[in-house]
């Protein structure tokens, strides 16, 4: 059962939906979609737009329906009741959102990947199901109870992840081992973050050891970062990718040990060096050369048989004459 609420007051349930851990403290808000300004939450709510979740949690789950019965979505979907459903009131078109009781962390570099990817795949799943935009990257939705919206409010505020998971096919949308979620929605966070943290790893040497000024490493990652994301087809908001960079350029800065990862170094060559592996080898590589030999040797045979001559086949072989002459002496 949905209730409607047409009114710019924010009473009952809907205090309970805006408290402070549920939203960003400082949120992106405008009076139109470019989302111009930052102000405090009190503040933001009074905007028609306004970023829901705080930038490294998804608390809430939105999903933008392009169709004129937009607000029936998730009916013919066979999907739980909304927490919200706002409406553009000139086209039906609409926001469709279901909050998190356990919040997600989406972008720290020392999350536990299994429920980020865990919502990834209801998400898609979700989104599958309802046709919802895939291009909607979700940072900035139209502000619950606002005025200027139709607003529908569902029985639940937040829901548990597993519970969402039961409405849909969830091994369809869940990416194999070892390969990440398609590139739309939260999959793009997912590769983005990945790919960026794999880069920081190879990288953050250079500017620990050397260049020794963290602004220009965080700088760094975030052009990686924006060079990763125009790869993908609908790329995410800048504002996005810059707090990806920033995860990842901290984390890595603070947790990079250079003299732990020189003694690790060392440590491998110690124990794939000694001179008993040295000398497997360097007999292994001595038998190659000598097989690589013997083939030429009889290549060469075939190739005077065939009336080449000896240039001919120095060229062919890439060995100079005086080999060529010997191996055919030989013969």
């Amino acid at each position: 059962m949905l209730n409607i609420v047409n009114e710019p007051k924010v009473t009952g349930q809907q205090v309970d939906l805006f408290t402070p851990e549920r939203w960003p403290k400082k949120p992106y808000c405008s009076d139109d979609k470019s989302a111009k300004w930052i102000r405090q939450l009190k503040t933001a709510i009074k905007q028609p737009y306004i970023q829901a979740n705080p930038p490294h949690l998804r608390v809430w789950m939105i999903f933008d329906i392009d169709s004129e019965f937009a607000a029936f979505a998730w009916e013919d979907a066979n999907l739980p009741p909304p927490t919200w459903i706002v409406i553009t009131t000139e086209n039906g078109h609409a926001h469709i959102v279901w909050g998190l009781s356990a919040p997600v962390l989406v972008d720290s570099p020392d999350m536990r990947q299994k429920p980020l990817r865990y919502l990834c795949a209801v998400e898609a799943g979700f989104r599958e199901k309802l046709g919802a935009d895939q291009s909607y990257s979700g940072l900035i939705t139209k502000t619950p109870f606002h005025p200027q919206w139709r607003t529908f409010y569902g029985p639940v505020i937040g829901y548990e992840l597993a519970e969402l998971a039961d409405w849909v096919d969830l091994p369809k949308f869940l990416p194999k081992r070892g390969k990440n979620p398609e590139e739309i929605g939260l999959g793009r966070n997912v590769t983005l973050f990945e790919w960026l943290r794999q880069w920081g790893y190879r990288n953050i040497r250079h500017y620990k050891g050397e260049v020794r000024n963290f602004v220009y490493w965080q700088a760094e990652a975030y052009e990686k970062a924006l060079g990763r994301n125009g790869d993908f087809e609908n790329p995410l908001d800048g504002r996005e990718c810059y707090h990806v960079a920033k995860s990842v350029a901290r984390w890595t800065w603070n947790k990079f040990d250079i003299a732990a990862s020189d003694a690790r170094h060392a440590a491998r060559i110690a124990a794939t060096h000694t001179s008993e592996i040295q000398a497997e080898r360097g007999r292994k590589s001595g038998q190659a050369r000598l097989l690589a030999s013997e083939e030429n040797r009889a290549s060469a045979r075939l190739m005077r048989h065939r009336g080449m001559t000896q240039a001919a086949i120095s060229a062919e072989l890439g060995v100079n004459q005086s080999t060529v002459a010997r191996w055919l002496a030989d013969e």
